[in-house]
């Protein structure tokens, strides 16, 4: 059976193609195309009064995102952050000045509070965990542990967009935390990050430092970089946030699809009672031995699923040296694979995927790997 069509992981939302058109028109006639203006204060407003928190600050991407927060803080030494993540957010620690020190993580991708505490040291600077795939860490006794310690708490909440906990929107739990508006997220902007936090220091000190440090005209106090972002992005992000639960509706509706459909022994991560997810990716959970094969698989039929993330950043040549094993992290990085969601998928298009994936997961071993 052939799906037909190239079914990627992360492909783009855009959800009012006439709006954000109308919004580019309004751009061009302004002749005001970036330097904060009215997009982007109206999307850091907008995001602002959603999550309830008191500052929002677009930059040009999450990456950019997290460096200005770690630099805000004025830090030194060593930073906890999971493994399992995307590699920019530990390139973020180190460019700003900052040493990796990497935690395990649970069975759903989330950073292993335990094995974080036993990693505190008088060197420790700051604790960054991830909130993964559109779920939560334990965000209660991260802060716990975050006020005992009395260390910051940044959150890298790339995926976390629109994503409650206890009913209360992720972006207020940590000092700070960073969303990304990357073309293959959840709220697309086709590129761009929000920085939000409740504390006044962080918000100046990261106003600063992403427009070149300048604190008057001509003037500069700091060493700052360009990591504003433009109206174009700040449009585009605005057209599709506001009618997010339209697509978390339907992201929903696919995540469902799958989960009815996929069987034994396969399985899909969802979300804990206390979660509001924005089902911004479906993981399903492979046996470690059969995973390459399944993908190898969904590929053939057109289907570009991901091994999201693997093999884990401590894995990866500029981090090997920092350590030699985490082995719940590398279990997970050879189990995973991250289907195809969005608007571009289909409840049809799910029932095929799943038809590929339990095939291929059953069909393991009857054939050569890569067949």
């Amino acid at each position: 059976m052939s799906v037909k069509v190239n079914y990627v992981v992360g492909k783009p939302n855009v959800l009012d193609r006439n709006a954000f058109i109308e919004c580019v028109k309004e751009i061009l006639d302004s002749g005001i195309h970036t330097n904060d203006g009215p997009f982007v204060r109206a999307l850091e407003s907008f995001i602002s009064r959603m999550i309830t928190t008191k500052y929002c600050l677009a930059v040009s991407n999450a990456t950019i995102g997290l460096e200005l927060v770690l630099q805000a803080l004025s830090l030194s030494g060593e930073v906890i952050v999971p493994s399992f993540t995307f590699t920019a957010t530990v390139h973020a620690i180190v460019r700003s000045g900052l040493k990796p020190v990497f935690c395990e993580v649970d069975a759903r991708g989330q950073i292993d509070c335990n094995h974080l505490e036993s990693l505190i040291t008088k060197n420790t600077c700051c604790l960054l965990p991830v909130n993964l795939y559109g779920y939560t860490c334990n965000l209660d006794r991260l802060a716990r542990i975050a006020n005992q310690n009395n260390l910051p708490l940044i959150y890298d909440s790339a995926h976390a967009l629109g994503v409650r906990y206890k009913n209360q929107y992720i972006g207020s739990f940590g000092s700070a935390e960073v969303f990304s508006l990357h073309s293959t997220k959840f709220i697309s902007g086709f590129e761009g990050g929000l920085i939000v936090t409740n504390s006044d220091m962080i918000a100046e000190a990261v106003k600063l430092l992403r427009n070149f440090g300048f604190v008057d005209y001509d003037k500069i106090d700091c060493l700052g970089t360009n990591g504003k972002l433009s109206e174009i992005h700040a449009a585009m992000a605005l057209t599709n946030l506001k009618r997010m639960d339209e697509l978390i509706e339907h992201n929903n509706t696919i995540y469902q699809t799958y989960k009815a459909a996929i069987a034994s022994p396969l399985s899909l991560l969802g979300p804990l009672p206390e979660e509001y997810s924005n089902y911004q990716y479906v993981v399903v959970l492979c046996p470690e031995k059969n995973r390459e094969y399944i993908l190898s698989k969904l590929w053939h039929e057109g289907v570009l699923a991901r091994r999201y993330f693997y093999p884990g950043v401590h894995k990866m040549k500029p981090y090997e040296r920092l350590h030699s094993s985490l082995p719940a992290t590398e279990q997970l990085a050879n189990s995973v694979i991250c289907l195809p969601t969005g608007l571009s998928v289909t409840i049809s298009d799910a029932q095929k995927i799943s038809k590929i994936l339990n095939n291929a997961a059953n069909s393991f071993g009857l054939a050569p790997v890569g067949a």
